[in-house]
């Protein structure tokens, strides 16, 4: 056997083992949806808990798919097996029965936002008393406000959608509107230029504050692996202070504005 045809037998066999590396490689799919700057697809790395996941995943091997969805269809996808985790979810007692809930990326703050000259203090329900309070069809602001407002102790606007909350907000038509804080300003951003963007702010006393998971399906018998392995990278991204780098560049609008921490 002639050197040459040795090297043209060695190259065949390692091109065979590193097609079939790539063939077995792991990847995990996650179904997520639009909810910025959390998550969403024209952000850079799928937004800054994204970025957390691949981080997580490709330092140990593992790629990571990311499909957006309707909420609903994406947690049935991932509760019937469709695909292998969702995220970012608040995790319950009741969704605890279906799924594996990852240790906390990150606490996310309901609060009210306002107008600059309407100089709102809030520390309990009754100081809605007697106001215009902006709503979102179908969402759920907690038992308390619930009642309150079947109550009629505040008027709600329940309207179609966040961002049409913020331009009736900028308009005066409503006094508050609830919404997690990281969400509302990515939406004041996106929305209104520079100088509007400055007549808006928060009541710094949070309605609650809920962490968010990464979360896996108990009927996959992949799931607990996954779920370990994403904890333990998780600790070392928070003892790091790598964790709160991505956070910080997601509240200073980075990961939209034409780049993303740590690359």
């Amino acid at each position: 056997m002639t050197k040459l045809t040795l090297y043209l037998k060695h190259i065949f066999i390692l091109l065979i083992l590193s097609s079939s590396v790539a063939v077995g490689a792991e990847t995990i799919r996650i179904a997520t949806g639009e909810w910025a700057p959390y998550v969403s697809k024209d952000y850079r790395h799928n937004g800054a808990i994204g970025h957390v996941i691949e981080k997580i995943y490709q330092a140990e091997g593992i790629g990571v798919k990311f499909g957006y969805f309707p909420w609903t269809r994406g947690y049935k996808m991932s509760s019937d097996g469709g695909v292998d985790a969702t995220m970012p979810y608040y995790c319950s007692a009741e969704r605890e029965k279906l799924f594996y809930c990852s240790d906390p990326i990150v606490s996310g703050q309901l609060v009210y936002f306002h107008r600059k000259d309407f100089p709102f203090k809030w520390r309990s329900i009754d100081d809605l008393k007697g106001l215009n309070v902006g709503g979102t069809l179908g969402y759920f602001y907690g038992e308390e406000f619930e009642k309150a407002e079947r109550d009629n102790l505040f008027k709600v606007q329940r309207i179609v959608s966040d961002e049409t909350n913020f331009v009736v907000l900028m308009k005066g038509r409503t006094h508050v509107f609830p919404q997690d804080k990281e969400v509302g300003y990515a939406m004041i951003r996106r929305l209104f230029p520079e100088e509007e963007r400055q007549l808006i702010t928060h009541n710094p006393n949070p309605i609650h504050t809920q962490s968010l998971h990464l979360i896996f399906p108990r009927n996959n018998e992949e799931s607990k692996r996954r779920l370990d392995i994403f904890n333990r990278g998780l600790k070392v991204l928070k003892d790091s202070g790598e964790l709160q780098g991505y956070l910080n560049a997601m509240s200073e609008g980075v990961y939209i504005e034409g780049g993303a921490y740590g690359e």
